[in-house]
Order: structure tokens, then C-alpha cells, then sequence
């Protein structure tokens, strides 16, 4: 396994689906793995032919949080307090480094990102899956805020997206306790939004995406990002930023495409540009 690459991407007809694949290590998040996740999605921003992305894991989990060799600081990637390796500037600053930026490039790639998940979803696995989209997820699933439970404050933006994506005492309650919920208490929850039968959740999502990748991208896109913009915004901001999308929009093929379609009463054939 060693020899194997820790991350891998495959395009499926506009989808971009990336895979945690550390099996042996139930795809625990590391410094490096980290740090090859940022680039390709930093990458997959600016590429065309992908359209929507999945993340999943391979093996028996999506994410198992981080990697227990690390945390412990008996690794060469130092952790403060932990470890007497010595720190970059950039991690003296946020501990996490790269594994926390993950989560925001994840919203900021500015594409889609659906989350195919299985087995353990904990820590900063389940930050990523929050992230996200959307969830779909198999009866294995379990999902932990587990980072109390080794006596860490919770990080990677898990407190700004439990509140928004659960509810307020379900959020508090799994960050302060670390409990694990089984998959369908966190269906119950919200926390998993579509459940599927063992071993199909990567065929749903990617079915999904797939039904995404083939509208019309660029309102799509700018559709995503308000939503997240409307998180911190005020309704004549957004309002706001909704023409200036409508405009933008507006301009693009798939608008000219979408429009004569339904004056012509039959399916549009998006393009993405």
C-alpha cells in the first residue's frame, strides 16, 4: 500500500470523483494527504470538463478524522504541545495547516461537491462531509465530532457548519461529547441527506452529480455560491448579488439555450458555457 497513491481522481462524464484511499488507515487525514487534497481541488477549480466533483473514501470508510500517528506527535509533521519537532510558521498559526483548509476549499473550489459516505465519517472527516453539498450515505455510516474525545477543541470549521447544517443541541451535544451517531439518527438529524442501501452511496451520488453536471454550469455555480454567501449576508445584500448573477447568467450560452427550449417546449442541451 505504501507505493499506492493516497489520493485519486477519475472523470466520469463531467464528474470529478475523488477518492480518500488510505483503506489501511480507514483514509485518516494526514499532513500530506492533506496538502495533495488543497492542489486537486485548487486544480479542479479551473478545469472545465469538470463540472461537479464527489468525495468518497475507499475501503471501509469515507474518513476516519486524522491520522492517529500524527495527532499522537510521533510522526515527523509536528503537532504543538505534542510533539518537540519543530514548527512551520504557518502551523504555529492554525495547528490544523492544511487539514483545515481543506474544509474551505471544499466551498471554494465554486463547483458541487457531493459526499458519498460509509463507514466512519469522524473529526475532520466528518468536516469534510459537512462541507459539502449534499450527503448521501449506506447504513454504515457513523459520525463523530470525534475530536473532544482525545481532548482536543474541535476544529477544521466543524463549529460553523454542525449549527447550520443540524440542529443547535445536536451540534452542541456532538461537539462537546464526541458520541458517535449511527446512520439513521444522523439521517434523522440532517446530517446525512439521502440514505441508500450497503455499498451504493458512491452510485447515488455519482448519479446525482451527474444530473448536475449536465445543467447549465455557470448558474449553477453562481447559484452555490450565493447560498453560501447568504449565511453571513442581509436580504438587500443578496438581493443585490442575485442581479449581478441573474446578469452574469444572463450572458452565457446555456441561458440563450435554456430560454429558447422552453419557448420551444422541449429539453435543453446545456453545455456549460
Amino acid at each position: 500500500m505504501a507505493d499506492e497513491a493516497q489520493l485519486l481522481l477519475e472523470i466520469d462524464e463531467g464528474v470529478g470523483v475523488v477518492t480518500l484511499n488510505r483503506p489501511e488507515r480507514l483514509n485518516a487525514i494526514n499532513w500530506d494527504l492533506a496538502v495533495e487534497l488543497l492542489a486537486m481541488l485548487r486544480d479542479l477549480r479551473e478545469r472545465d470538463e469538470v463540472r461537479t466533483i464527489v468525495l468518497t473514501g475507499a475501503g471501509r470508510a469515507f474518513c476516519s478524522g486524522g491520522d492517529a500517528e500524527w495527532l499522537s506527535g510521533s510522526s515527523d509533521r509536528g503537532l504543538p504541545g505534542l510533539s518537540d519537532v519543530p514548527l512551520e510558521r504557518y502551523q504555529r498559526k492554525t495547528p490544523a495547516g492544511p487539514v483545515a483548509d481543506v474544509t474551505k476549499w471544499i466551498v471554494e473550489v465554486d463547483k458541487p461537491v457531493i459526499a458519498a459516505l460509509h463507514g466512519p465519517v469522524m473529526g475532520a472527516g466528518l468536516a469534510f462531509a459537512l462541507a459539502c453539498d449534499r450527503r448521501f450515505a449506506d447504513p454504515t455510516t457513523r459520525m463523530s465530532a470525534a475530536m473532544v474525545r482525545l481532548g482536543f477543541a474541535p476544529d477544521c470549521g466543524i463549529t460553523w457548519l454542525l449549527p447550520r447544517v443540524t440542529r443547535l443541541p445536536t451540534a452542541l451535544m456532538m461537539v462537546e461529547t464526541g458520541r458517535i451517531l449511527e446512520s439513521d439518527e444522523c439521517h434523522r438529524e440532517g446530517l446525512i441527506d439521502e440514505m441508500v442501501g450497503e455499498g451504493e452511496d458512491l452510485a447515488a451520488a455519482l448519479a446525482y452529480a451527474k444530473e448536475l453536471a449536465g445543467g447549465p454550469s455557470v448558474a449553477v455555480d453562481l447559484a452555490r455560491r450565493f447560498v453560501h454567501k447568504a449565511l453571513t449576508s442581509t436580504l438587500d445584500e443578496m438581493l443585490d448579488y442575485e442581479a449581478v448573477a441573474a446578469t452574469l447568467s444572463s450572458h452565457t450560452a446555456d441561458a440563450r439555450e435554456g430560454t429558447s427550449a422552453f419557448v420551444e417546449k422541449r429539453r435543453p442541451k446545456f453545455q456549460g458555457r
